[in-house]
This record gives structure tokens, C-alpha cells and sequence, in this order.
């Protein structure tokens, strides 16, 4: 039994103000209900589920009719693509460095989500893709911030030569 998933990944604001992103839309292993996956960009950053009805309901709030969760309108994620190359035989141990750098990533304000990767075809070479609310966020907010000192910390012995950067709107 298929059943159409009609709801846009990407920002959303509750009623109440947060703002949450939608990774997707899956199905309930035994009942078949439309679950929201979605997670909050706020405190912890948990991901969250939802039953899609209830996700897209509308409520009551002093005698107005308005969406539980609305989505943002002016969409204005962004994909930052980092290009790392790390030092000969260093790897292994870059990968335990990051594992305990990504904790201070993960608590800047305006950061959504990341992924590190590392290429099969150059040695020592990895891709680190960070979701970012706004460019702001990455641009001003991280790399302003005690936070990136933090970061660096524990990143830049590794690095044979300086990271490339670059910005994507995710669309």
C-alpha cells in the first residue's frame, strides 16, 4: 500500500517560535502511519517524530486558526563544503580528533547538520558537509566564536595544507 508523503523537507517554525528542519517522511514499520522526521535547531538539536496528521494540523491560538508547524517561506539553509587534506599516516587519528571536535560544532547557533567523508580515490583527502541555517551562521557566528578557536584546536595539526571552503544554498 503506497501513500503519498506531501510535506517539503526543510525549515519550519512551531506555532510557539523554534524552529525545526523536516529530514523526511517515513512509514511505520507496523502500522503504516506517516511519521515526520524532524529535528529541532534549538538546545540539544534532538530529532524528533511525528505523526504527519498531527505534525500538519492546525491549532487554536487566542481564537486564531494557525499551522502547528508552518514552513519557512524564505528558505535559507546553506551547504558548506569543506576540503581537507591531512597529513601522511595522520588519518586514523584526524578521524578520533574530528569525533571529539564535532561536539563543539554541533552546539554554534545556526548549525544543523554535518557529514564527514573520506575519498576513496586521494589518500588522506575527506570532505566535511555542514548544514548551516544561514551563510551568517557559518560565516559570522562560527568562525567569530570562541567555539571555532575550540575547533581548531583539535583540527589544524592535521591539515597539510589550508582547507577550501566553499557556500551552497541547498534548494
Amino acid at each position: 500500500m503506497s501513500k503519498i508523503k506531501s510535506l517539503s523537507v526543510g525549515l519550519y517554525q512551531h506555532y510557539k517560535g523554534p524552529l525545526y528542519r523536516v529530514i523526511d517522511v517515513a512509514t511505520h514499520s507496523e502500522s503504516e502511519e506517516l511519521l515526520v522526521i524532524y529535528q529541532a535547531l534549538y538546545g540539544e538539536k534532538g530529532i524528533w517524530a511525528r505523526p504527519l496528521k498531527m505534525f500538519t494540523e492546525s491549532v487554536e491560538i487566542d481564537g486564531q486558526v494557525v499551522p502547528r508547524f508552518g514552513y519557512c517561506d524564505a528558505q535559507t539553509a546553506v551547504l558548506e563544503v569543506v576540503n581537507l587534506q591531512v597529513k601522511a599516516g595522520q588519518g586514523e587519528q584526524f578521524e578520533k580528533a574530528f569525533k571529539q571536535a564535532q561536539c563543539i560544532l554541533e552546539r554554534v547557533d545556526g548549525y544543523m547538520h554535518h557529514q564527514l567523508q573520506k575519498c576513496l580515490d586521494v589518500e588522506n583527502n575527506y570532505l566535511l558537509f555542514v548544514n548551516w541555517q544561514t551563510l551568517e551562521a557559518h560565516t559570522q557566528g562560527f568562525n567569530n566564536a570562541e567555539l571555532f578557536d575550540k575547533y581548531n584546536e583539535f583540527m589544524s595539526p592535521f591539515y597539510q595544507s589550508e582547507p577550501t571552503i566553499k557556500h551552497h544554498k541547498i534548494i
